[in-house]
């Protein structure tokens, strides 16, 4: 019998990381960019929140914040993601990779993987995006415990599952499970469970993905200042 996420012991707690989304009146220059970015993007004024996002990156590369720069890559990917140009998505998508890469930010590249590889699987081209997660678990499989680790492995399992692969999709939800137990993530582990019984109860054929099932990177509706 498995045992409950309440009885296992606690992970050590690291410090989360700080999200890109500076606070409001942000005193320094990227941050201001941000921000506007953040208001054109809410009133769909798409060319001039990536004019912007990419005013933050200058700033961010001059003052060596290469960790932040990789960050907005990634915020200027989900722009066009958003504006379904799958091709300059991937492309910003791989310049966060690349970023990150330069900061040894194993973590922040896989991540980025998993945004390329959401990229296609919402648009079900199955191949470039079971490569993506493949090589975003290829660089975090042997770390310690981590949100972007246990959504890596959840969704390459989601990307198995709709290939058909079950077991290996069987294999990949249940080490999501187990890496959100380690995190103390009630709600990952109770939907790795859920997912696990569904697959193990033989209900692997006709099935839709549940939606919860795939993490997607958001930032927060900002309000226009007046």
């Amino acid at each position: 019998m498995g045992m409950s996420v309440w009885l296992l012991p606690k992970p050590i707690q690291k410090e989360e990381e700080q999200p890109i989304t500076p606070p409001i009146d942000a005193k320094d220059e990227a941050g201001r960019y941000i921000q506007k970015a953040s208001e054109n993007f809410f009133y769909h004024e798409f060319d001039e929140a990536i004019k912007n996002y990419k005013k933050a990156i200058e700033v961010y590369e001059k003052e060596g914040e290469i960790k932040k720069a990789a960050k907005v890559f990634e915020s200027i990917g989900d722009m066009y993601k958003f504006r379904r140009n799958l091709k300059e998505a991937e492309k910003h998508y791989i310049l966060a990779m690349e970023n990150h890469r330069k900061n040894q930010d194993s973590l922040g590249e896989a991540r980025a993987m998993n945004l390329a590889g959401d990229l296609y699987m919402e648009r079900k081209i199955f191949s470039p995006a079971g490569a993506w997660y493949k090589k975003g678990l290829e660089l975090v499989k042997n770390d310690p415990p981590h949100l972007i680790k246990a959504l890596v492995l959840e969704n390459m399992g989601h990307y198995l599952w709709k290939t058909e692969n079950i077991p290996e999709a069987i294999v990949h939800f249940t080490q999501a499970r187990d890496t959100f137990s380690a995190l103390n993530n009630q709600m990952g582990y109770e939907h790795m469970g859920a997912v696990l019984n569904k697959l193990r109860g033989g209900q692997s054929h006709g099935h839709q993905i549940p939606d919860e099932g795939l993490k997607f990177h958001t930032s927060p509706t900002p309000k226009r200042k007046t």
